[in-house]
C-alpha cells in the first residue's frame, strides 16, 4: 500500500489568466494585472515572462475571500448589512 500518490497523478496542470478569470467567473484583469494579483492576494507563479495559476489554489483562494465578505458583511452595526 502506497501512502504518497505517483508523480505523475499528483501533477497539477497550470493554467492561464483567461483560464482562471472563466474557470472562477472573475474579471479577467484580477488575473492579467500585477497590481489586482497583489491586491486580492491571488495565488499564482511567475515562470518566466508567463504568469501561471493552479485551479485548486484559486479555488482555496476564492472559497476563503468568499467566507471572509461573508463575515464582514455579518458584523453588527455593518452600514447595510442587513434590511
Amino acid at each position: 500500500m502506497r501512502t504518497q500518490p505517483d508523480a505523475i497523478t499528483a501533477v497539477e496542470p497550470m493554467i492561464d489568466a483567461k483560464q482562471a478569470a472563466a474557470a472562477l467567473r472573475l474579471p479577467y484583469y484580477w488575473f492579467a494585472d500585477p497590481a489586482m494579483r497583489s491586491k486580492y492576494r491571488i495565488p499564482h507563479y511567475l515562470l518566466g515572462g508567463l504568469v501561471r495559476y493552479r485551479l485548486s489554489e484559486l479555488s482555496a483562494w476564492a472559497s476563503r475571500s468568499a467566507d471572509a465578505q461573508r463575515r464582514n458583511a455579518s458584523q453588527p452595526g455593518d452600514v447595510g448589512g442587513s434590511k
